[in-house]
């Protein structure tokens, strides 16, 4: 069973990954693709939306002018600033693909270009960097025919499938972050129409944090890229030949940390800073 899982791990494993380099990147590129055709017909649901509720909202303005008697120059001024509101939400729903996509993608861009050594642009390369750890800097050449040997060999085809795992699993994550944010850009425009009335303006105003909240975490993924990148770069290097049990264990420790930490640190830091936030819409309507 050891020499079985030998071959398939040493053997098989590498020409198949080979082979599938770039469909990680191909299939979240179609995600793209496919979600921003959404956009223009959930747009026009969503136009629709908020010129009924908005609409509505004009109403019940005015019922609350007359039965307050304002003078014709507060009514002008309040029915003014109420507009320019309701014109800045219409703003970003006709124009959701200009405006709303660099609340996202800035941000990723930002986390991308910050670190020292350059940052795999996408999960095929990820996935490629696990390949080079796991499999191109293990040397089992001087290893001794021994019963005790087979035990080391267990550990390390196993130590293998770990680092393997965890890069694909950090892969993962940036697919599921990326694809995330396309389904949000694309379908969350529909909240934006509950933006026309001051009861249903919320919605609105959580579907932009939600926005800022997947900019703020593709940031901080993309940072601790780098910094995994960088740490791979510094005591990894393609040259370095992992020989013993130790070093292997200390392999398989950096893969596993890095894993851990992409997991946990971007969703935390995006739900600490995007939770507080409050662009106003429903307040202003309401105070108007």
């Amino acid at each position: 069973m050891v020499a079985i899982l030998v071959v398939i791990t040493c053997l098989v494993a590498p020409s198949l990954a080979a082979q599938q380099q770039g469909v990680l990147d191909s299939a979240q590129e179609y995600y793209r693709d496919t979600t921003r055709t959404w956009l223009a017909p959930i747009s026009a649901i969503a136009r629709r939306l908020f010129v009924t509720l908005a609409a509505i909202e004009i109403s019940i303005s005015g019922m609350v002018w007359a039965v307050r008697r304002d003078s014709l120059d507060e009514m002008a001024a309040k029915f003014l600033f109420k507009f320019i509101i309701l014109s800045f939400v219409l703003l970003l729903i006709t124009g959701a693909g200009f405006w709303l996509r660099p609340l996202v993608n800035s941000l990723a861009v930002a986390g991308s270009v910050a670190g020292v050594v350059p940052v795999p642009a996408g999960p095929s390369e990820v996935v490629d960097l696990g390949i080079r750890v796991a499999f191109a800097n293990l040397d089992l050449s001087n290893l001794p025919v021994a019963f005790s040997s087979f035990a080391t060999l267990a550990f390390f085809v196993i130590s293998r499938l770990t680092v393997l795992v965890a890069f694909i699993a950090v892969a993962a994550l940036l697919v599921m972050a990326w694809v995330e944010s396309y389904v949000a850009l694309a379908g969350g425009v529909l909240f934006l129409g509950f933006g026309g009335f001051r009861a249903t303006a919320q919605y609105a105003e959580n579907y932009l944090n939600y926005l800022v909240y997947l900019g703020v975490r593709l940031f901080v993924f993309y940072l601790l890229l780098s910094v995994g990148t960088t740490i791979i770069a510094t005591y990894i290097p393609p040259n370095l030949r992992v020989t013993t049990p130790q070093e292997m264990a200390q392999v398989v420790a950096i893969a596993v940390i890095f894993a851990v930490l992409v997991l946990r640190i971007p969703s935390n830091m995006a739900g600490r800073v995007a939770s507080g936030g409050n662009f106003g819409i429903a307040q202003a309507l309401r105070g108007l």
